[in-house]
């Protein structure tokens, strides 16, 4: 069956925020029905195997009816505008028809995002293109292929395949040992592989360095983790092993490719917080449990073979790595490159003309400042000092 009434394909609004398509809510109220007390406890139990109970965590739980209906209702949502954002971010598609890897597919959240990113833009130079879905779970496999059946297709001629496959014991059948990638996809999946061995951070390097030598030297590797502190820094460990000897280099959101800042304390990390426009189930759901999801949280990197970078790198432009610490007479940041990361601060006092800039920095934006004043470990923006605002991080 294919849902044919009035649908909204793009997934950005007009104030600039990602959203969900109509249609791909609808093929999810078509799937799931409407949130009720069932798939209201699914997302309570879905939400503590992903945090407080991951070692609880199954490599196939959606084989669980229940929980099936509970992820489709509610994580579905929020991960589709996850990928959404940063393909939003990566640089434009290759003109010519694609193949796309959507790794730990579960029920295709990435492969609606990249066909609904592909449409939005309508770009006929990639009809012909194939979205391959990998994943373990024969449910979560078959759900995919529902939810890709009855979403409207606005452009001709992208096609979704399937495969199911153990990816930490794909043997022969692995299709990136075959064939070439120009965009691969591991949505949430990077961090539940090989978590029984004794060496999962080398086990996950294997697998990536072996998928980056399939994509296309054009192509772009995304990675998304949840913004927990551990997800998060066994990425950031990941990250430094790749750039150490697979040729890579990162796109975003790092703006070095050095050792990664964050792993020099054990209490810190590095995640994503992005605006967005929740639909109507997910508020739904958030009244009913508590939540909150009024924002993007998680951990990414953008991988590239050819050099590209979101931005010209320079010793003067910085990541904010932190929300913006606001206290008695002065605001706080913290910043990061390739000279490791730094607490900044400027007093109001010292706001000017040539710094109001600093006023508009927030978590993820891309930042210039000419002149840090220091003053032990902290430094200080003064009233000369020239802050610019290069790149918001919901551009």
């Amino acid at each position: 069956m294919t849902l044919h009434h009035a649908s909204r394909t793009g997934q950005q609004g007009g104030d600039g925020l990602v959203r969900v398509p109509d249609a791909v809510l609808a093929a999810i109220t078509a799937r799931a029905g409407e949130a009720d007390r069932h798939s209201i406890e699914g997302v309570r139990r879905l939400s503590k195997l992903f945090t407080v109970g991951r070692g609880e965590l199954t490599g196939d739980y959606l084989a669980d009816p229940g929980l099936r209906r509970a992820y489709l209702q509610y994580f579905l949502p929020v991960n589709f505008a996850k990928v959404a954002c940063l393909l939003r971010e990566m640089p434009s598609l290759p003109l010519r028809p694609l193949r796309i890897l959507d790794l730990g597919s579960g029920p295709g959240v990435a492969s609606l995002a990249v066909r609904g990113h592909i449409h939005r833009r309508q770009v006929a130079g990639q009809v012909d293109t194939e979205v391959l879905a990998i994943d373990q779970g024969h449910a979560a496999l078959q759900e995919a292929r529902a939810l890709w059946a009855i979403t409207p297709a606005v452009v001709p001629g992208i096609r979704l395949s399937s495969m199911p496959l153990d990816v930490e014991r794909p043997g022969k059948r692995a299709p990136w040992k075959t064939g070439r990638f120009d965009v691969i996809i591991a949505a949430n999946s990077v961090n539940e592989l090989f978590r029984s061995t004794a060496d999962p951070i080398t086990r996950r390097v294997k697998l990536l360095q072996q998928l980056l030598d399939s994509m296309s030297d054009d192509g772009t590797l995304m990675i998304i983790e949840p913004a927990l502190r551990e997800t998060t820094r066994d990425l950031h460990l990941v990250r430094d092993k790749l750039l150490s000897g697979s040729g890579c280099n990162v796109y975003s959101p790092c703006l070095h490719d050095r050792h990664c800042p964050a792993l020099v304390h054990p209490d810190d990390w590095c995640h994503e917080e992005r605006p967005w426009s929740p639909p109507a189930i997910v508020r739904e759901i958030d009244r009913k449990v508590g939540f909150i999801k009024d924002a993007l949280k998680f951990s990414y990197l953008l991988l590239r073979k050819d050099g590209r970078t979101i931005l010209e790198r320079a010793p003067a432009v910085y990541r904010v790595v932190s929300e913006k610490m606001v206290m008695k007479g002065e605001q706080r940041v913290w910043l990061c490159n390739e000279m490791g990361r730094q607490l900044v601060g400027r007093l109001d006092k010292a706001s000017s003309l040539t710094n109001e800039a600093f006023d508009q920095w927030h978590r993820g934006a891309i930042v210039r400042l000419d002149e840090i004043e220091r003053h032990g470990a902290l430094g200080r923006v003064t009233a000369g000092a020239k802050a610019e605002l290069l790149r918001p991080a919901d551009r």
